[in-house]
């Protein structure tokens, strides 16, 4: 009976540690998931040092977009998480004439899937990075 007493204790002991590990990330996920504000790929590429253009070419490359129109859209497979939006830019051509075009920008959901995908593909942003000082 003692034996398994002190099993018990040390199978809590270790859930207890695998619980504080995890939360700090869980509360994180919830902050992030919680903010409804959309970034360009420019801002999330910077936290991985890079343009928003190679992202771009990243995220083609790992079967997640493609450019249509001058406009990255997600594949079908993803277009109805809630990863991205599309937002409408007025502006005027070199001719004077108005005109309109969509820019797509991401969620936080969106930003949080591409880190997972980058993760999975042992990219990691830069300040998780073992090499970053």
């Amino acid at each position: 009976e003692q034996k398994e007493k002190q099993a018990l204790v040390e199978s809590n002991n270790k859930k207890d540690q695998i619980i504080g590990e995890l939360k700090p990330k869980a509360d994180y996920t919830d902050i992030i998931l919680k903010n409804k504000s959309l970034m360009t790929i420019t801002q999330i590429a910077k936290d991985y040092g890079m343009s928003g253009q190679a992202m771009n070419s990243l995220l083609h490359d790992l079967g997640v977009q493609y450019k249509q129109s001058d406009q990255w859209l997600l594949y079908s497979k993803y277009h109805d998480k809630g990863y991205t939006h599309s937002e409408t830019i007025d502006f005027i051509r070199k001719d004077g004439t108005p005109d309109v075009k969509l820019n797509t920008k991401w969620t936080q959901k969106g930003r949080l899937f591409i880190y997972d995908l980058l993760k999975k593909n042992g990219i990691l942003p830069v300040i998780e990075r073992s090499d970053a000082s």
